[in-house]
């Protein structure tokens, strides 16, 4: 199974915001009610929602994440904004997501409106040599091969860290042991809806 999120731009990081660490619970709900609203207008389903007035007034990169029956079947995002506000980096990257990752070529409308939604705002990243380091519910590992290309996992997408690397590297089509690759461990606010 693959449960890794693809990454496209990753070098340039920013601090979390000030809002991001206070934002209220209702933006939150808000926020996570906007992402799937937009999932649901890209699989044709329902009319394109209106972000919360938060989402469009801020510049920040993100990674969404859909679960169905605690299993991810979409994600994307990156570490640094592609797009000029968040409202528009979520919708994005639920584009690319549907676009790139496998998962989510099989959803169906009924697991789409009965999906989870994580909206993870990812901190900087933080060179780690051992996966001992990692708790893989309070923090995002992120692997980054010899070539450059890097998969991320986010808080709460695997059980234990030994399982985020496994998956990481197979979405990396890495075989045998990770010594060839870069291990970064990153802190993050996770809004999740409350469905």
């Amino acid at each position: 199974m693959r449960t890794a999120c693809i990454l496209i731009v990753v070098l340039a990081l920013t601090a979390l915001p000030a809002w991001c660490s206070g934002m209220e619970s209702a933006e939150q709900r808000a926020l996570a009610a906007y992402a799937r609203a937009a999932l649901l207008h890209r699989i044709g389903i329902a009319d394109q929602p209106v972000a919360p007035q938060v989402a469009q007034t801020i510049q920040r990169a993100c990674f969404v994440t859909f679960f169905h029956n605690g299993k991810v079947f979409a994600c994307f995002g990156g570490f640094s904004p592609r797009t000029a506000s968040l409202a528009d980096e979520v919708r994005e990257n639920i584009r690319l997501a549907l676009k790139n990752d496998p998962r989510a070529r099989q959803i169906t409308p009924e697991q789409a409106t009965d999906s989870q939604v994580q909206i993870t705002l990812p901190g900087l990243l933080q060179r780690i040599s051992s996966l001992r380091t990692l708790d893989p519910s309070r923090h995002g590992l992120f692997v980054e091969a010899p070539d450059g290309n890097g998969v991320a996992i986010v808080p709460g997408e695997a059980k234990t860290a030994a399982y985020a690397l496994r998956s990481a590297l197979a979405r990396l089509g890495l075989t045998g042991d990770a010594k060839d690759v870069r291990l970064y461990r990153f802190s993050a606010t996770v809004i999740r809806d409350q469905q």
